[in-house]
């Protein structure tokens, strides 16, 4: 009987201990401390391998220092742990996305918005992924989605509007335009200049 008390003590000591390493390593990637945060996930997951949470925190900080390679495999690894999981599955998408593999990041865009189905920049990002591929019809399917989903959505606004005038909607495009520049976008002005005069 002593011996299983000590033995449920001992477990329940490395889960606090590994608790608190998984938040500090949360505190210290708030603090913009990416590589403390890494070793203090990473001391974690050395007792709790499949936490999910974790796991994804460790990638993220990767991301913040550059590593997006190494981000890129505590994605993939939190997928295997959760398939489901729809931020990994929009980690992923923006990793193929800033590497012009569009059809990859078309695909995790498109199975993070089947999870995510109030949130407009996972549809924004397909549509992105889709204008890229130069499929206009689902690209526009997405962009609308997206401001449906959030009517403040200055890019999808800009980035509607840019396609209406390739599709020769000058007028309907410029409109767009307009609205992102209202909301602030930054490449609104520009985008006035080049096909609205």
């Amino acid at each position: 009987m002593k011996l299983f008390f000590y033995f449920v003590l001992c477990i329940s000591l490395l889960t606090a201990c590994g608790d608190s390493q998984s938040q500090e390593g949360d505190k210290l990637f708030n603090q913009g401390k990416y590589e403390a945060a890494i070793q203090q996930y990473e001391a974690y997951l050395e007792y709790n391998p499949e936490d999910l949470t974790s796991v994804y925190n460790q990638g993220r900080a990767y991301e913040e220092l550059g590593q997006t390679d190494q981000a890129l495999e505590n994605y993939e690894r939190a997928l295997k742990i959760d398939p489901n999981h729809a931020n990994s599955m929009m980690s992923i998408g923006k990793y193929h996305f800033r590497k012009k593999n569009y059809a990859d990041a078309s695909f995790y865009f498109s199975k993070a918005s089947e999870i995510m189905q109030s949130n407009p920049q996972v549809f924004f990002l397909k549509g992105r992924t889709h204008h890229k591929l130069g499929e206009t019809d689902e690209a526009m399917e997405a962009y609308d989605l997206a401001i449906s989903k959030d009517r403040d959505y200055g890019e999808a606004y800009l980035y509607r509007g840019a396609l209406k005038v390739y599709q020769g909607k000058k007028g309907a495009g410029c409109s767009d335009i307009r609205s992102a520049q209202s909301l602030k976008v930054p490449e609104a002005e520009t985008a006035l200049a080049e096909y609205c005069n």
